[in-house]
């Protein structure tokens, strides 16, 4: 037996109660009466005191009843272990292709349901299929979730080691970005499927490329290399300080990673963006330099506040001295280690400003040395609506395929493996039960004491 609140025997120490009530038993005293009270002296106490149990079965039904109570509390239950090995195995196969896959593995699936296995639909739900499904041609909609998120999500409705076939090709468009971790034997089956090739236009960064795909990888064609605009971008910066060579440098390698032109402090055209490297407000006249729909980074201004925390950016904590004070509400983008904002962004006046809490400088943090300090800004300087992370589309047409090396079974430990098929069965409903029939016997007998 266990307890989902074990500090709740603690209330056992109350047990000590109905002892003293026993213990410290008083009885009524006698009267006599008599014919002069002439003689008598002060009248004595007309009750004695017996420290003696006298009633021991009343004494123990009613620290049961307590002590019932207090499990009742502590929430007690029993944890039934479901062995896994009596269990059967699935087989997974989307239901739009059942008839196709089934006609083209119907010995292997015939064996396998004559060994117990069940047939599931490989979408949300694993709704569980039959035979006479093969029937339906009706269409469904596309699987929205990758295979990624329904392998792992089976973890929940498959039982731990139990084996799962899988009919599924193994396309890449398919997957996330990691593959899950199993608590099933997967066996994966792949759909025949005849290798093919495409290609597709797509954009990035202000650029056009041609993608080639096969099976083995895709590959990109720069279509009209050089013939870009060139970004405009303006800063400035507070006399006496060298954050603005920290930005240049970071601006300088992006041009050179993208291969595109950038314009610093160029009085030619307006800039695309601007970046305010000073706690004074910005000025009219630098907001005005900024096109229409451009970009303004500022500094913001007010309580510094010095403590150590770092800047949560892209999944790696970027050490961080200093900060500023906020109290924006706006859309928060960087954040530092205690939720605090470091970065965020709000459309005002024609402009994406984002407002920095910090300084591009080593003793207000670390970012300006840390390699994600360009990608970090890449957002701003270079804007693509193809992707956040700024790599080349998850495209329809791509063919490249799981390699047939790459396994994913996941073999649970024997822990594991209990841990999964245990179910906890509750025993408050029991404990209600013997509380109530002791409940109704003890106050049968203290009736029954008091009327004797």
């Amino acid at each position: 037996m266990h307890f989902l609140y074990p500090i709740g025997l603690l209330a056992l120490a109350g047990l000590i109660v109905p002892f003293m009530i026993h213990l410290w038993n008083v009885k009524q005293g006698k009267t006599v009466k008599i014919g002069s009270i002439a003689l008598l002296g002060e009248s004595s106490r007309a009750s004695a005191k017996s420290v003696k149990i006298n009633d021991w079965l009343l004494l123990l039904l009613r620290c049961l009843l307590l002590a019932l109570l207090v499990l009742f509390i502590a929430k007690p239950y029993f944890k039934k272990i479901a062995m896994a090995e009596n269990r059967t195995g699935w087989v997974l196969l989307d239901r739009a292709t059942f008839k196709q896959v089934f006609d083209s593995n119907k010995k292997t699936i015939d064996s396998l349901l004559r060994k117990g296995y069940e047939i599931h639909d490989f979408n949300v739900g694993f709704k569980t299929l039959t035979l006479k499904d093969t029937a339906d041609d009706q269409t469904k909609p596309a699987i929205n979730l990758s295979y990624t998120a329904l392998l792992h999500s089976a973890n929940q409705f498959i039982p731990a080691s139990a084996g799962v076939y899988l009919f599924a090709n193994r396309r890449l468009t398919h997957f996330g970005d990691e593959l899950p971790m199993l608590n099933y034997k997967l066996n994966w089956i792949p759909l025949n499927q005849t290798d093919t090739l495409s290609s597709w236009i797509t954009g990035y960064a202000g650029k056009k490329y041609e993608a080639k795909s096969n099976p083995s990888n895709t590959t990109y064609q720069d279509l009209n290399s050089g013939d870009e605009a060139p970004i405009n971008i303006a800063v400035h910066q507070a006399p006496g300080t060298a954050d603005g060579k920290y930005l240049i440098a970071a601006l300088k390698a992006i041009g050179s990673f993208t291969n595109r032109k950038i314009m610093i402090n160029s009085r030619d055209s307006k800039a695309d963006i601007g970046f305010w490297l000073s706690g004074d407000a910005v000025t009219a006249n630098f907001k005005s330099s900024i096109t229409t729909n451009g970009i303004l980074f500022q500094y913001e201004s007010g309580k510094v506040v010095a403590e150590p925390s770092f800047i949560n950016l892209d999944g790696r904590h970027i050490k961080l001295s200093k900060r500023i004070a906020s109290t924006n509400n706006t859309k928060k983008i960087w954040t530092d280690g205690f939720g605090n904002a470091i970065l965020t962004k709000e459309k005002a006046d024609a402009l994406h400003i984002f407002h920095f809490y910090s300084r591009f400088n080593p003793a207000w943090n670390e970012l300006v040395w840390d390699g994600l300090f360009v990608k970090a800004l890449m957002p701003m300087v270079i804007s693509t609506e193809n992707t956040a992370a700024f790599g080349f589309e998850n495209n329809p047409a791509d063919q490249r395929r799981l390699s047939a090396r790459q396994n994913m079974v996941f073999h649970p430990s024997e822990t594991e493996s209990t841990m999964k098929n245990a179910r906890n069965v509750p025993l408050q409903p029991l404990f209600w039960a013997a509380a109530i029939l002791i409940f109704v016997t003890e106050r049968i007998l203290s009736f029954r004491k008091k009327t004797r």
